[in-house]
């Protein structure tokens, strides 16, 4: 018999439509090998529940709850969760995953089994920590949470959400580092993230690294598209604020500098608000929102370009490019916490000019293109494979089991 685990996520990790999903989803495929897994979470709206099928082969129950958790879907849920925050120790992106519903699914699953491991799969999960005093608790952290919200302040000009952003960032670093030294042990994604966590106290044998894996099934091969023009994609989720802030730069200090003859741009990802909307013309800037199959656009493109200034953690959608054979630019935060060799497997752009020129270069060179695919690729079968996954999360599970023993023998 399989060892039980309760597994809880902020979303529904189906589709597979932006990277925490794809993340969260080859976690509990990983785990499903080895553990029996219940899962809780959220979905945004009552039309998910369709994608509730795709998920129940991978675990024995599933149960969900629907509360609009998207900021940018509806303003009105977002304003009615932020007001509430104002008056609970909670951040507003912490507490609004916060509902009474959800504490009584845990509540009741936790009377009926008796489980061997909790997972929490990202940070706002931890709202319901006081539940689990008593398991074995692991926390995966898909980014350093306050660390996004400290460059978002940064790069913020506006003083009075300077000032709001300020206090949600407070707030944010004193319930991320709470959450640190209650979890037994800790997933991070990259040793940038577990330099700082060490920063904040947290115990080096309580961090573990483990990067995003992918599964692959099929063979990409890559190919120049067209002689005379280069085609650009820019793939990710539009209700990360990080990447709303990124095409934005770009298109408005990149794009705009470029012959625009000679290039097209494909931005391809869900809830593209109305300043990302704007740029389609349905000529040589196609903006897309959410698509069924990002691999068509993929297979469509000659770049991809990661602009972000915002974040931490790793980018699937850079490993994805990896693994696919994409030939990538990336500012030197949206490649944190990656292994590479710049210049080889990606290229690293941090302002306008170093995009601009390496833009202007791959289009002249089909060799740098295929160098930078087949570099890429190899990097993804060495460190992000999905065949390595399941033993890096079980050795992790064992260090639990390890702690455990020890406190009886004590």
């Amino acid at each position: 018999m399989k060892p039980r685990m309760l597994f809880l996520t902020t979303l529904l990790p189906f589709p597979l439509d932006n990277g925490g999903k794809i993340k969260t989803y080859n976690t509990i495929e990983a785990l499903s090998r080895n553990y029996d897994i219940d899962l809780i979470c959220y979905i945004n709206k009552k039309e998910d529940l369709v994608y509730v099928e795709n998920i129940k082969s991978i675990v024995k129950d599933i149960q969900v709850v629907q509360k609009n958790v998207i900021r940018s879907t509806s303003l009105k849920n977002f304003v009615f969760d932020y007001f509430k925050s104002l008056i609970s120790v909670y951040p507003y992106s912490i507490n609004k995953f916060y509902t009474s519903e959800l504490k009584n699914k845990i509540i009741n699953k936790l009377k009926e089994e008796d489980y061997d491991y909790i997972y929490i799969d990202h940070l706002p999960m931890m709202v319901y920590q006081h539940l689990f005093s008593k398991n074995k608790l692991v926390l995966d952290q898909h980014n350093v949470e306050s660390l996004i919200f400290k460059r978002l302040i940064e790069t913020e000009s506006n003083f009075i959400k300077k000032a709001l952003g300020l206090l949600e960032f407070i707030k944010l670093k004193r319930f991320e580092i709470k959450s640190l030294q209650l979890a037994q042990q800790i997933i991070c994604l990259s040793e940038n993230d577990k330099e700082v966590f060490k920063g904040f106290g947290i115990k080096e044998e309580k961090l573990n690294v483990i990067p995003i894996h992918l599964k692959l099934n099929k063979k990409y091969e890559y190919q120049k598209k067209e002689k005379d023009k280069l085609k650009i994609l820019f793939l990710g989720s539009m209700s990360w604020y990080p990447n709303q802030n990124g095409i934005r730069w770009f298109m408005e200090n990149v794009w705009v500098n470029l012959n625009q003859n000679d290039y097209e741009m494909y931005i391809v990802g869900s809830n593209p608000p109305s300043n990302i909307q704007k740029y389609h013309n349905g000529q040589n800037v196609f903006v897309t929102g959410y698509v069924d199959d990002v691999d068509e656009y993929i297979r469509q493109c000659d770049v991809s370009v990661v602009p972000l200034f915002v974040g931490s953690g790793q980018r699937v959608k850079i490993i994805e490019s990896f693994a696919k054979g994409l030939p990538v630019i990336s500012t030197s935060i949206g490649a944190e916490g990656l292994v590479y060799e710049k210049n080889k497997s990606i290229i690293i752009a941090d302002n306008a000019k170093q995009f601009i020129d390496s833009l202007n270069m791959l289009k002249k060179d089909t060799n740098k293109l295929i160098e930078l695919s087949e570099n890429g690729k190899k990097l993804f079968c060495k460190y992000y494979s999905f065949e390595n996954l399941p033993h890096k999360l079980t050795y992790v599970l064992n260090k639990l089991d390890l702690e455990d023993d020890l406190v009886e023998k004590k």
